[in-house]
């Protein structure tokens, strides 16, 4: 058989019985959803738990956001590299099922914590446990959609990460809101948990169940790779060197974006219980439900919108509605802070984060849409390494070094969200806006070496 193209733009021109059947698919993609959601529930619970654990550890503002940012991060970003070689080299399914074990087993770890670096370390356990799987499930869904149908079903992927922050908030808030009112849980060896371990311990309990349902999965085939034979895993360097101003650009953008969003949503439950007096559980149902309806509606229109913006031609679709939603965002997202009551703050929040929702199912688009198929997990993966560096741990600790060094009033957490937010997001934007020509140069010229 002769061989198929080998990028993913002349890759829509394979048979339409290349791609899988759109249910399953879709199926592949919920599952997906369901495992991205799962480890963000075990990532984000932390960020709920902020007060009960600096009393309990004795820690500060800035050794939390090393907790929320730096112990989870570093290696979340350094081992997905090796882990999507792999994904690029052999069977994507399993080393998703074997993440999701890792990061599930340390989940429950941090609930068995009882210092400052003994959490610090099962952190990092879960960091290297997620890291094997987005990259794998973005090569999955990429081999799974033609183009034109791609951003929709990244950006239902991408809900997962909002819908795991909501159902962590409302989950731990629940759990938290229990705990303490509950006659002590103890456990053999462990000895009594305290409310936040408790929470740890719950949010590790669907694991087993999203390994099986991975299991069950079969994985696509690979498009735009020969059919005769293996092709071999093609290098990182060369495709870096070609699309280095674009990828630059690109990684630029996104994270200064993403330096927002995460700044919000490690430190906007601390800001709605220091400055408004809100309860744990109150915290948990109104903040996980502006994710669970806002955020989500926001990624399922971005992907909507920039599908519908690439049908009409426009190869720079997902940058332009990537800078839409980061000004949109802009207003509402300063201003929240600086709300006179803490329903006008949730207001607020709930429209920063419905137009934060627009850009985030996009990164994985842009980088999809010039990879190559046995670059796709790596170049996502390289992104990822930037993108969860600058925005997972410039965020939250830039925030927590302004209001420990500069402001020194805990409850103007909230001002130090607004000001690291004014200055990233015009930055954002302004790098988003000159990777337009750069991207749309590396989008015509794999067009043309194929056509």
């Amino acid at each position: 058989m002769q061989q198929m193209l080998r990028d993913p733009v002349a890759a829509a021109l394979a048979p339409a019985s290349a791609w899988p059947h759109p249910s399953r698919a879709w199926i592949t993609v919920f599952v997906l959803m369901a495992a991205y959601a799962t480890a963000f529930v075990d990532r984000q619970i932390l960020t709920l738990l902020v007060e009960p654990v600096r009393r309990d550890l004795a820690i500060t503002d800035t050794q939390f956001s090393l907790l929320s940012g730096l112990a989870f991060t570093l290696f979340y970003t350094l081992m997905g590299i090796p882990l999507a070689w792999a994904a690029d080299r052999g069977s994507r399914r399993n080393l998703i099922m074997l993440s999701v074990a890792v990061w599930t087993a340390m989940t429950a770890a941090c609930g068995m914590a009882g210092s400052f670096m003994t959490l610090f370390l099962a952190r990092i356990g879960v960091g290297v446990g997620e890291a094997g799987l987005s990259p794998a499930a973005y090569s999955l869904i990429a081999d799974s959609f033609p183009p034109a149908r791609r951003a929709r079903a990244m950006g239902v992927y991408a809900m997962g990460s909002i819908m795991g922050v909501g159902l962590a908030l409302i989950i731990g808030g629940a759990v938290v809101q229990w705990a303490l009112s509950a006659p002590p849980i103890v456990l053999p060896l462990v000895g009594a948990l305290r409310s936040w371990q408790v929470a740890f311990m719950a949010v590790s309990l669907p694991g087993p169940v999203l390994v099986l349902a991975m299991s069950l999965l079969r994985e696509p085939a690979r498009q735009g790779v020969s059919v005769a034979a293996k092709a071999p895993a093609e290098p990182l360097g060369p495709f870096l060197r070609r699309q280095w101003l674009a990828f630059s650009l690109l990684s630029v953008g996104y994270s200064l974006v993403g330096v927002a969003i995460a700044a919000y949503l490690t430190w906007a439950p601390a800001f709605l219980i220091r400055a408004h007096g809100w309860e744990v559980g109150q915290v948990g149902a109104v903040l996980g439900s502006i994710l669970l309806v806002g955020s989500t509606s926001g990624i399922l229109a971005g992907g909507w919108w920039a599908d519908r913006l690439a049908q009409a031609g426009r190869k720079d679709a997902v940058l332009r509605v990537a800078m839409i939603g980061a000004a949109l965002s802009f207003p509402f997202a300063v201003a929240a802070p600086f709300a006179p009551d803490g329903v006008t703050a949730a207001i607020l929040l709930a429209l920063a984060f419905t137009a934060f929702g627009l850009p985030q199912g996009l990164p994985a688009v842009s980088f999809q849409a010039i990879a190559p198929n046995r670059l796709r997990a790596r170049v996502m993966a390289f992104y990822l390494l930037i993108g969860n560096l600058v925005a997972f741990t410039m965020g939250p600790t830039a925030v927590a070094l302004i209001s420990d060094n500069w402001l020194r009033d805990p409850a103007k957490i909230g001002v130090a969200v607004a000001i690291v937010t004014a200055v990233v997001l015009p930055l954002g934007i302004v790098a988003l806006a000159a990777a337009r020509k750069p991207y749309i140069r590396a989008v015509e010229a794999a067009e043309a070496e194929h056509s």
